[in-house]
């Protein structure tokens, strides 16, 4: 048996045109293409587009859209993502690696979480907070050196046993 598909409209195939950046329109938020058309960037590039690139773009419903960056005009230039919407990535592992630094801003809230949670520096390692609170079933600090806590009011309180242990304690 052969079956045929009827579509109530026929499709419309789109060309795909190469060109080149040559402006951008920050009122519009439109790259300049050629110096003769104007595209926005479609939904799927990411790649924040710069003057220069040699791009893809096709015509859709008398629009154009940029749909891939083919090279850049620099090799020098840093790779920017860029999209207006959130952004949520889901896969089974996940995994960032940069060989000489990795910076995680938010202007806002910062949250991880995980069942467990590993943080290891191998030199130093630094905490800078207007207020910490940390809230633990059971804390071990173990210093190789000098542990040292420093504040103008310390409060130390236990519910049933305080213990001072060392060869030489020095109270004041």
């Amino acid at each position: 048996m052969n079956a045929k598909l009827k579509l109530a409209v026929e499709p419309q195939l789109n060309a795909v045109f190469t060109g080149e950046i040559t402006g951008y329109d920050k009122e519009k938020q439109h790259w300049q293409l050629d110096g003769e058309f104007y595209a926005s960037c479609a939904i799927s590039l990411l790649v924040k587009p710069e003057l220069g690139d040699k791009v893809c773009f096709t015509q859709v419903e008398g629009c154009y859209y940029l749909i891939q960056i083919l090279s850049r005009s620099h090799n020098h230039q840093e790779l920017v993502l860029e999209t207006p919407k959130k952004v949520h990535w889901i896969a089974p592992r996940l995994r960032f690696t940069a060989f000489e630094q990795l910076e995680l801003i938010s202007l806002n809230k910062l949250a991880l979480t995980g069942k467990d949670y590993v943080m290891s520096a191998t030199s130093s390692m630094v905490l800078h907070a207007e207020h910490m609170i940390q809230q633990l079933g059971q804390l071990s600090l173990t210093a190789k050196g000098l542990l040292k806590q420093s504040a103008k009011h310390q409060v130390i309180t236990a519910e049933k046993d305080v213990r001072i242990d060392g060869e030489r304690i020095n109270m004041g």
